[in-house]
């Protein structure tokens, strides 16, 4: 057997690591076009991969029959016809955190492809709003700001808390719960989650139960803050019977979906004073009817879901994304894999 030089025994090395980049075939990659132009330098740095902007569903449709991954799929996006259209698609990245409307399609849930979402990058502002909607209840900030229109006011209508001391329970302790726990740990409050995974010992959290676990807990939440992603499983997990296990004068706070909340036992929580005051981003159904109850009510926040949004959200989606899309041209694993039978 010959006996190859060294130099090019490095090159038939770098050449099996190299994984798809160095074959000819183009990969073809459909990008939202808020996050095409962001995206460029990759195309430097695999120069076969083949970028391609899409402004609506129907765009994408017509492009995606030779594509291998989509990025920055919506809830509105017609998932199921993708993949029926798709006869190479591999993966596809979800815009959002929450992706029970995709996975509501059985023929997503079925099909072999990869689905990534934004858990854990939506973390910080969302916890941001949990914990704005709970100091806006508890420093009776909503009263206070409406009165500003007529002046100088002493009284409020909430009784002003302090927080520290008092007992958040974390329903969902993945990547907003985990940041909610931080925040509210940093107020000194002493903090209890329910989780169905085995979570690491976090400085901020005294407890982790599993979700057999939750009535117990609730019973010693002075604050219940619900983080934890909509399933079959979460529908409605926040009905009669938790409400009435929860101590009287419990605060609630809900930046997860509207759907794991049962609204006519959670109205009646709030009419009897159960629950003595309420911050909402979600609401079940969204938009809720201009005429319910839970409108006119003072001791209630109602935010259009938006909790998602800040000043460094596109940043941080341009970011994941194209660390997603460095790791498919490079045979990596991708971050963020839903797991589409459980649903999150």
């Amino acid at each position: 057997m010959k006996r190859i030089s060294f130099a090019l025994y490095i090159t038939l090395v770098c050449i099996s690591f190299a994984g798809p980049m160095l074959h000819a075939e183009k990969v073809k990659v459909l990008v939202a076009a808020t996050f095409t132009e962001g995206m460029q330098p990759l195309v430097e740095q695999y120069p076969n991969l083949q970028l391609v902007s899409f402004s609506s569903s129907e765009e994408a449709l017509r492009e995606i029959g030779d594509a291998d991954a989509l990025v920055g799929l919506s809830a509105a996006d017609p998932a199921g016809e993708f993949l029926k259209a798709g006869r190479k698609l591999k993966w596809m990245a979800h815009g959002s955190a929450g992706v029970e409307e995709t996975l509501s399609d059985p023929r997503v849930r079925k099909a072999d492809f990869i689905l990534t979402n934004m858990k854990i990058i939506q973390g910080p502002q969302i916890a941001d709003h949990a914990m704005a909607l709970l100091l806006n209840l508890t420093r009776d900030l909503k009263h206070f700001n409406k009165k500003m229109e007529t002046g100088w006011h002493r009284k409020a209508d909430l009784p002003m808390i302090q927080l520290r001391g008092k007992t958040m329970l974390v329903v969902g302790l993945g990547g907003i719960g985990t940041q909610v726990a931080e925040r509210a740990f940093a107020f000194g409050m002493r903090i209890l989650a329910v989780d169905p995974k085995d979570i690491p010992y976090m400085r901020a959290v005294d407890y982790v139960g599993k979700p057999d676990e939750l009535h117990e807990l609730l019973a010693q939440a002075d604050v219940v803050v619900n983080c934890t992603p909509h399933t079959p499983e979460t529908e409605k997990m926040f009905g009669p019977l938790q409400f009435s296990l929860m101590k009287d004068g419990v605060y609630f706070i809900n930046v997860s979906r509207g759907a794991i909340v049962d609204t006519d036992a959670f109205t009646a929580a709030l009419q009897s004073g159960k629950v003595r005051a309420a911050g909402l981003d979600v609401v079940d159904p969204e938009p809720l009817p201009n005429d319910h109850p839970l409108w006119s009510m003072s001791n209630v926040t109602i935010t259009p879901h938006l909790a998602t949004l800040s000043d460094g959200r596109i940043e941080q989606y341009q970011k994941a994304f194209n660390d997603n899309v460095a790791r498919f041209m490079s045979n990596r694993p991708l971050r963020n894999i839903v797991d589409k039978q459980k649903g999150y």
